[in-house]
C-alpha cells in the first residue's frame, strides 16, 4: 500500500512515526473520512471545512487547502483503486514535541498522513437494516470535534459487535445524542427527528445531505432530541455517515421495530439519496 506522509508518498513499511509525535501519546489530533461516487471525492468542501474546524478548535496550526482533493486521487491512483468507490482517511496531528509534556507548544510542525481503502459493499446492510445498542453516553463534550481521540467510542462500537449489533448509540440524561461513528434519525407519524447541532454531536455530513433532501421533498424533518424513554414509540430508524449513507435499523437492544424491516420513509430517503449522488451537479 502507499501513503501519503508529511509530503511524501511512500510505502507503508516505509512510514516512521515518532513515539514523541503528541498525536501517538496525548490523541492529539484530527481526522476525516471521505469516500468517492463515480470517481468523485463527495461533498469535498463540506469535509474540508470541518477538518478546519476541529483544527482550529483544537489551535493545532494547519492550513487545510485542496491538496487533499489532489493526494486523494494520485494515491488511488498508484494504489489502482480509481475504478473503484474508495475512502479516504485524513489524520493531522499536533506534530512531535521532545521532551514529554502535556503542554503544547504553538510551533510544532504537525503530522500528516492520507491513504486510501477500497469500499466494502455493505448494500445488505441497506436492503435488510441492522441492530443497534443503547449505550451512556461518557465521552467527553466536544463530539463536535472530529478527534483522534475515540476510545469511548472505540470501546461502544467494540461492544455493539459482541452483541451482534451495527452500532451503539448514546444517550446522555435520557436524550438520544448520536451513534459511536453514525448519525441518528427517528420517525414517528411520518415526521423524522433527529439531535440538534451541538458539542454534544458530530455535524454529520450525510445528516447535512438528510435534512435538505427532506426540505427539498417536503418530507418534514425536526431537530429535536429523541428521549430514551420514549424510543419505543417511535415507527422507524436509521441511521446515517459516510461510509454507512442511510442504514435502516430494524433492533434496538432485544426489541424489533415494527414488521423487522426497513420502514418506508427509510427506504424512500435512500432513494432520493442515490438520485442526489447520481445527478451531475451535486457530488460536491
Amino acid at each position: 500500500m502507499i501513503v501519503y506522509f508529511n509530503g511524501e508518498y511512500l510505502h507503508l513499511d516505509e512510514v516512521k512515526v515518532s513515539p514523541f509525535d503528541r498525536g501517538f501519546q496525548f490523541a492529539d489530533g484530527v481526522y476525516e473520512v471521505l469516500r468517492t461516487y463515480n470517481g468523485k471525492l463527495f461533498r469535498f468542501e463540506s469535509h474540508m471545512k470541518r477538518l478546519e474546524f476541529s483544527l482550529s478548535e483544537l489551535n493545532i496550526n494547519f492550513k487545510v487547502q485542496d491538496e487533499f482533493e489532489t493526494i486523494s486521487i494520485k494515491l488511488a491512483e498508484m494504489n489502482k483503486l480509481l475504478n473503484h468507490n474508495f475512502s479516504v482517511y485524513i489524520q493531522i496531528t499536533r506534530g512531535v514535541q521532545f521532551p514529554r509534556k502535556q503542554n503544547y507548544e504553538n510551533n510544532l510542525s504537525p503530522t500528516v498522513f492520507v491513504s486510501v481503502s477500497k469500499l466494502k459493499d455493505i448494500s445488505y446492510q441497506h436492503k435488510r437494516g441492522v441492530k443497534v445498542i443503547l449505550e451512556k453516553d461518557i465521552r467527553w463534550a466536544r463530539c463536535d470535534i472530529k478527534s483522534i481521540a475515540l476510545l469511548p467510542s472505540i470501546m461502544a462500537k467494540t461492544r455493539a459487535i459482541k452483541s451482534d449489533a451495527y452500532d451503539s448509540i448514546f444517550h446522555r440524561e435520557n436524550l438520544i445524542t448520536e451513534g459511536s461513528h453514525t448519525n441518528f434519525f427517528a420517525v414517528k407519524n411520518n415526521i423524522i427527528y433527529t439531535a440538534p447541532l451541538s458539542n454534544f454531536i458530530l455535524e454529520g455530513i450525510t445528516r447535512e445531505v438528510i435534512i435538505n433532501l427532506c426540505k427539498k421533498n417536503k418530507i418534514k424533518i425536526v431537530e429535536d432530541y429523541v428521549k430514551l424513554d420514549d424510543i419505543l414509540q417511535y415507527d422507524e430508524f436509521f441511521i446515517t455517515g459516510t461510509l454507512t449513507e442511510i442504514t435502516p435499523v430494524v433492533q434496538i437492544d432485544n426489541f424489533i421495530i415494527g414488521n423487522g424491516s426497513p420502514g418506508k420513509l427509510t427506504i424512500l430517503l435512500q432513494k432520493y439519496f442515490y438520485e442526489y449522488i447520481n445527478s451531475t451537479n451535486s457530488i460536491r
